[in-house]
């Protein structure tokens, strides 16, 4: 007489093989999840960069401050994966907390604008994270990225 279904080891081999795949799958899923995150932050950053362009273009120079760029203090502009946002010298700073995961609490992402070198009047371009401006443009402000290399998007990498 014949038995039908699986035997002891082929069941085994099959929770061996799904381990294998989930020991492997977890760590990208994390990251993935970690790096989603990002996208408030980002968000909130494209506001308060409108403000600081338009203050340059008006002004001809950057703000050196929340204030003088016209947004909120740092501790009003927050969110739920944001705990400030701060302007220095044209450099925006946004502090991340709150809601984030663990790998992102207390880490600063860094958008920075760049200006093409001798010509004031032609558009600025914004660089985030540890990006690097093109030949014949100028970064201004200090980067303060502290979030790992791993979690930024590519586009706050500098791949050149």
């Amino acid at each position: 007489m014949k038995n039908k279904g699986f035997t002891l080891i082929e069941l085994m081999v099959v929770v061996a093989i799904i381990g294998i795949l989930a020991s492997v799958a977890l760590p990208q899923y994390s990251q993935y999840i970690q790096r989603s995150e990002l996208a408030d932050p980002l968000a909130m950053a494209s506001t308060i960069r409108e403000d600081v362009t338009a203050f340059y273009l008006e002004q001809g120079h950057f703000p050196k401050n929340n204030e003088q760029a016209g947004v909120p203090a740092s501790k009003f502009l927050i969110g739920n994966r944001v705990t400030g946002i701060t302007v220095e010298g044209g450099a925006i700073h946004i502090s991340l907390g709150n809601k984030v995961s663990m790998p992102l609490q207390n880490t600063v992402l860094t958008f920075r604008p760049a200006v093409v070198v001798g010509s004031p009047t032609s558009p600025i371009a914004w660089l985030c994270g540890f990006d690097k401006p093109v030949t014949g443009m100028q970064a201004v402000g200090e980067n303060k990225t502290t979030v790992p290399k791993d979690i930024l998007p590519s586009s706050c990498i500098d791949r050149g």
